[in-house]
C-alpha cells in the first residue's frame, strides 16, 4: 500500500483550527497530531522539532489573520485616530478574531515565561502589525511610526482589559487618548 503523502498546508490548516478552538497553551504534540490526522512522531519528522512546528504554525496563523484583517478593513487611511482605534478594536473584539486574540494572549504569556520561540514569533507579529496599522493612520499624522506603536499599546491593552472584564475602562481610555 503506498504511503499517504503529507500536505504541509493541510496539516497547518488542521492544527491551526485546533489551536484557534482550544488555545495555544494546551497545544501539546499529541492533540496537534490528532487534529492533523497524523502521529506526534510524524509531526517531529516533518517539522524537525516542536519549536519549529510551533513557529511555523504561529506564522501560518499570523498570515491567515493578516489576510482576514486586510479583507475586513479597507487599506485607506482612517478619518481620525479615534476612528482608527475604535474600528480596529471593534474588529478584534468580533467573533471572527476572538480566537486569534486568545492565541495572541497565549503567545504573550509564554513569552513572558521565557519561551524564546514565543518571544521571537510575537516580536515578528508585532512588527507586521505596526506596518499594517501605520498604513491606516489618518493622512498627516505626526510621526506615524511612533503613533502606530502607541496605538498598538492601546489596542493590546484593550484586549487585555477585555480578557478580565474591563471593556468599559478600555473604551474610556481610547476615547480619552484619541478624542473625536
Amino acid at each position: 500500500m503506498p504511503r499517504k503523502t503529507i500536505n504541509r498546508e493541510d496539516i497547518l490548516e488542521k492544527m491551526g483550527a485546533h489551536v484557534l478552538e482550544h488555545g495555544l497553551n494546551t497545544a501539546s504534540l499529541r492533540p496537534l497530531a490528532q487534529a492533523a490526522g497524523t502521529s506526534d512522531r510524524m509531526l517531529i519528522y516533518h517539522f524537525e522539532s516542536k519549536d519549529a512546528l510551533i513557529t511555523e504554525l504561529l506564522q501560518f496563523l499570523a498570515g491567515r489573520m493578516a489576510l482576514q484583517l486586510e479583507a475586513a478593513l479597507p487599506p485607506e487611511p482612517s478619518a481620525s485616530l479615534n476612528a482608527c482605534a475604535t474600528e480596529i478594536v471593534a474588529l478584534l473584539r468580533g467573533p471572527a478574531f476572538k480566537p486569534y486574540m486568545r492565541v495572541w494572549l497565549d503567545i504573550v504569556s509564554s513569552a513572558t515565561q521565557g519561551s524564546t520561540t514565543h518571544h521571537a514569533i510575537g516580536s515578528a507579529i508585532v512588527e507586521g502589525f505596526f506596518d499594517w496599522l501605520q498604513a491606516r493612520l489618518p493622512v498627516g499624522t505626526d510621526d506615524p511610526e511612533t503613533t502606530a506603536r502607541a496605538m498598538l499599546v492601546v489596542i493590546d491593552g484593550t484586549l487585555v482589559l477585555d480578557a478580565v472584564g474591563q471593556s468599559d475602562a478600555a473604551n474610556r481610555a481610547i476615547a480619552h487618548l484619541f478624542p473625536i
